[in-house]
């Protein structure tokens, strides 16, 4: 089992379209093969900065997701750079207990 824990770094006029194409990005994921959960969070210093944490059962789960065909029908918060301040930020992290 894996978790992803990926940085949004937003343009403070872009935030509202930000946050529901990151919403809608994780309704996405649910259909998902191996996709476990997701959280979203925005940072309680900077509501600009969003931060989602996803679980998958495995690498290669998360790796088949990150590298599919975008298109119109699938709003991805990683299409639209313009958006972002910063690059985003996506850390692959193993999971080894759980409590």
């Amino acid at each position: 089992m894996i978790t992803v824990i990926t940085h949004h770094y937003v343009i403070p006029e872009m935030t509202p379209r930000a946050g529901e194409q990151i919403k809608e990005n994780g309704r996405v994921m649910r259909s998902y093969p191996g996709f476990i959960s997701r959280q979203t969070l925005y940072a309680e210093n900077d509501p600009n900065q969003i931060t989602t944490v996803t679980t998958w059962r495995a690498l290669e789960d998360y790796q088949r997701w990150s590298s599919r065909p975008r298109s119109q029908a699938q709003p991805d918060a990683l299409a639209a750079p313009s958006m972002y301040s910063k690059p985003i930020e996506a850390i692959v992290f193993n999971v080894v207990a759980e409590l």
